[in-house]
């Protein structure tokens, strides 16, 4: 039966002669839901939760809580004589457990004065495998089979079976038949739980895609509908267009928070039977980006209105999976695609219609005057040689040449007062499928690292000979990416300007500020990291000596102690 059902269920339940029920469904499926629907508008029943309850007296005060929290004030003293009269004379005598129902005292509050009718009385007991591992199956099928005998009450127990602990299984499969007069089984949520969690303009969008596929967790929903206005609440509604659409951005939400919560972050819908098919092999061996073109294929049926659009869709998968996102990262890539002047090619486009976009991403390129983001420019590489692979045409334009076009969208795009370590572009945040998109995106990083460490060179050497000694930190930025960097024609402009500029070491001696002694400190740290790391043996030596054999450094002696201090040298 279906999750909306459990009303009707409840509501026949009042008047039937059966005294104990179980509604068993798996998680997510709706049934607290419509549980609690039924409760506000059967004012003679309560709601209780055994979650984490360790022992029935806690569950019985929790019982009476329930109750009494609507009741009448006038009501109470009368109610409070007729709840100690019936609980407290019965004793729970269940599969051989033995318990007395506790005396409650200071009942300032009781139970509901239709207790005193002889209207039913509808205790639910809810979560039923979250129960803490301290309190018995036996002493919860024992409380309820004792509730039922006082008159007027019946009771109802929810459950998802399939998630009890093995042990508690056995036990209720067991006792189920002697404690339980009837099972209800929830198979399928509501038909209209989707929309009504994720709104008609969603659900109108994730339908067609959702049908494809067999829910049984409403959660997914939710989940999907928490990401999506929490991704539109930061990004902000002005950045959405008919290029880069709310459509779209509803789809890769809902593809990453299904591959991940339905899916477990596997791509099962692959062909799982050819495991060493070069076709399959390719998404796995394709890192992200092959689990974003398995999203877009498998999940998304390619219903992308935009191609383009999945540019951004690994930073939206990196922020549902580990909370860390860049808006103005994303930012600029939704300007990118916004700004692009033809309409949006998708999967659906003629052939015609998508050599004119590798057309006008050909004349983009040759035409650039430098002042388009470096994002945009790849992002319509990436989608344009893209098209190139699937219609076997060349895009025209030699990588070298492309290289040389963006030189200047590259120096304008590095900017270390605002993002002192990036050095280079991380190529994970495009969505770059082409091999041949590939090598050019990687010849551009090349030159922007290169561009990086000129601009970082020239920001050293201007505080170096103004004496702006607190900036400091550009020294520390060079030094920590000593180990990581690479690259022979950096390291050797790096060991040139070192050489030319007296490796930016400002002499300390006569009276010497806090920050110029910083600035020493950061530089012989440097010196040691390229030493070590840069395996340039004597480096460091060749350092030391230059300075301790100036004529300077010979005739002061205060000089002489900061170096030693500084250099570690024991006389």
């Amino acid at each position: 039966m279906k999750a909306n059902e459990i009303t009707t269920v409840l509501n026949h339940l009042k008047d039937s002669s059966y005294q104990r029920v179980l509604i068993n469904g798996n998680w997510g499926i709706g049934k607290t839901k419509y549980v609690t629907d039924f409760k506000n508008q059967y004012s003679n029943a309560c709601y209780v939760s055994l979650f984490g309850k360790k022992d029935i007296d806690s569950l019985i005060q929790e019982i009476y809580f329930r109750i009494i929290e609507n009741t009448p004030q006038g009501t109470l003293k009368k109610a409070s004589s007729v709840l100690r009269e019936k609980l407290t004379s019965v004793n729970i005598q269940f599969a051989g457990v033995s318990l007395s129902m506790p005396v409650i005292e200071d009942l300032n509050n009781t139970l509901n004065k239709e207790l005193e009718k002889k209207e039913t009385f509808i205790i639910i007991f809810d979560d039923l495998e979250r129960k803490h591992d301290n309190l018995s199956i036996k002493e919860i099928l024992g409380l309820i089979d004792s509730l039922s005998k006082i008159e007027n009450i019946k009771t109802v127990l929810i459950a998802a079976k399939d998630q009890m602990e093995e042990k508690d299984k056995e036990v209720f499969k067991k006792y189920q038949e002697k404690a339980i007069d009837r099972t209800y089984t929830i198979e399928e949520y509501a038909d209209d739980a989707p929309v009504n969690i994720l709104e008609e303009q969603v659900w109108n969008v994730i339908s067609v895609l959702a049908e494809n596929f067999k829910f049984n967790n409403l959660r997914t929903f939710e989940k999907t509908n928490l990401f999506i206005k929490e991704v539109v609440d930061i990004l902000g509604e002005e950045v959405f267009t008919e290029k880069f659409t709310t459509n779209d951005l509803y789809r890769m939400c809902y593809a990453t928070v299904f591959y991940n919560i339905e899916h477990k972050s596997e791509m099962i819908l692959l062909d799982t039977k050819e495991t060493k098919s070069d076709f399959r092999n390719a998404y796995y061996t394709s890192g992200e980006s092959g689990v974003i073109e398995y999203l877009t294929n498998y999940i998304l049926k390619n219903s992308l209105d935009n191609a383009m659009s999945k540019n951004i869709f690994h930073h939206i998968k990196k922020w549902y999976e580990t909370g860390s996102y860049s808006r103005e990262k994303i930012v600029n890539i939704i300007t990118s695609i916004n700004s692009y002047e033809e309409k949006p090619r998708n999967f659906f486009s003629s052939e015609q219609e998508i050599l004119e976009l590798i057309d006008h991403a050909r004349n983009y390129i040759k035409n650039i005057n430098g002042n388009e983001s470096i994002e945009e420019v790849i992002s319509r590489l990436s989608t344009s040689f893209a098209w190139c692979d699937v219609l076997s045409v060349d895009f025209g334009i030699s990588n070298e040449e492309i290289v040389t076009n963006v030189k200047n969208n590259i120096s304008q795009s590095i900017d270390i007062e605002k993002n002192a370590f990036q050095n280079e572009i991380n190529l994970w945040h495009f969505h770059i499928e082409s091999e041949e998109a590939l090598k050019v995106v990687r010849l551009i990083n090349e030159e922007f690292k290169i561009e990086y460490y000129n601009q970082l060179l020239q920001r050293i050497e201007k505080c170096f000979y103004e004496g702006s000694y607190h900036k400091y930190t550009y020294i520390k930025d060079l030094s920590d990416s000593i180990i990581s960097l690479k690259e022979k024609t950096i390291r050797d402009k790096i060991l040139k300007s070192l050489s030319e500029n007296r490796y930016f070491f400002p002499i300390p001696s006569g009276q010497i500020t806090e920050e110029l002694w910083n600035w020493c400190h950061r530089i012989n740290r440097l010196i040691k990291n390229i030493n070590q790391d840069w395996e340039q043996e004597g480096y460091y030596g060749t350092f030391l000596a230059f300075f301790i054999d100036l004529e300077e450094t010979k005739n002061d002696k205060m000089l002489q102690h900061r170096l030693n201090h500084l250099f570690g040298i024991i006389q």
